[in-house]
């Protein structure tokens, strides 16, 4: 079966076992904004939203847009920290890049997108969404010049290492050093950052009632979380040390 051309021509008068047939990753989306699949499988996807006063259309068009960007939940996709490249640094930056960049990014661009509409139907009813806006915009600049650090300066330094055959030059010491430095200065920020969005958004829960909106932004913001997690994990735990030992080993030849 084309599962991509099947989902594509799904509408919400589908049945919730279509949809699952269709779409591997849908049980576990649609659980996160508080649907129960499995006790509604020869219900449509319009009468299930009905019966919650949801957005059947928001629904279905989110559920197409993950299964498009085959982005869902990192752990399900293969896509964790918990991969292994041994002492192969240049592996793993390439891995973070690819797999964490990308998706942590998309994620960001989706809930910059949908939180305006949010705000802006349910800002009043949830002040919580008008007490992390402001955050959450600074934390999507530093974010972004972040990635942007790693991708133009700190993995090119890093790929320069398999060059140093000898004593590197102090100056390319210094700025890969720097780059260290960098590197933990802002995992604290980006961190605490993400924190103070979780406190003063609910801690991305959905009360009785939620909208489909408003479950759909939250389910972003904890995905964005755990993806920041394992990306700062992976700096943490692997990058950072076995750069760092490169360099202790080519100063002290």
């Amino acid at each position: 079966m084309d599962t991509d051309l099947s989902l594509k021509k799904l509408t919400p008068d589908a049945t919730l076992a279509q949809i699952l047939m269709a779409d591997k990753d849908a049980a576990h989306l649609l659980t996160s904004i508080g649907l129960d699949p499995s006790a509604h499988m020869e219900e449509t996807l319009r009468a299930v939203c009905s019966q919650r006063q949801w957005s059947e259309v928001e629904v279905m068009k989110w559920l197409k847009n993950k299964h498009a960007s085959g982005i869902s939940n990192s752990k399900e996709n293969g896509i964790s920290a918990e991969s292994d490249f041994g002492d192969d640094v240049h592996k793993w930056t390439k891995h973070l890049e690819q797999n964490f960049h990308d998706g942590n990014l998309e994620l960001l661009k989706d809930i910059e997108d949908r939180f305006p509409k949010v705000k802006k139907i349910h800002g009043n009813q949830y002040p919580q969404l008008k007490n992390i806006e402001w955050h959450l915009d600074k934390f999507s600049q530093d974010y972004q010049l972040y990635l942007k650090f790693e991708s133009m300066k700190f993995f090119p330094l890093v790929e320069r290492l398999k060059e140093q055959s000898k004593k590197p030059l102090d100056g390319f010491l210094r700025k890969l050093n720097r780059c260290l430095d960098i590197i933990e200065e802002d995992q604290e920020r980006l961190a605490a950052q993400m924190e103070t969005i979780r406190e003063k958004g609910g801690g991305f829960k959905n009360p009785t009632g939620t909208c489909s909106t408003l479950r759909i932004l939250n389910h972003s913001f904890e995905q964005l979380e755990e993806g920041l997690e394992e990306q700062f994990q992976i700096e943490k735990e692997h990058i950072v040390p076995l750069v760092q030992r490169k360099l202790d080993a080519l100063v002290n030849k």
